[in-house]
């Protein structure tokens, strides 16, 4: 699952789980960290009130995000 393998990533590279998942969503989202983790997870719950969206578990964004984060990796290989 790619839960797991995220977490194995951050624990060989002497990193916490969030600094990963953070840096995935910059270069997913093309940020060059004008914003940080917390902002961009607070205009998601925003946007998710507005919308009546139920919000994700931990697990289930951390999913999300890898997922992501392989699709792009994969994108851009291609090019």
């Amino acid at each position: 699952m790619l839960v797991e393998r995220a977490r194995e990533r951050a624990r060989r590279e002497g990193r916490e789980e969030s600094e990963l998942i953070e840096d995935a969503l910059r270069r997913y989202l093309g940020e060059d960290g004008e914003e940080t983790f917390g902002e961009i997870l607070d205009r998601v719950a925003d946007w998710q009130r507005e919308h009546g969206v139920e919000p994700l578990s931990e697990e289930e964004a951390i999913k999300l995000a890898v997922e992501k984060q392989h699709a792009h990796r994969s994108e851009a290989s291609r090019e």
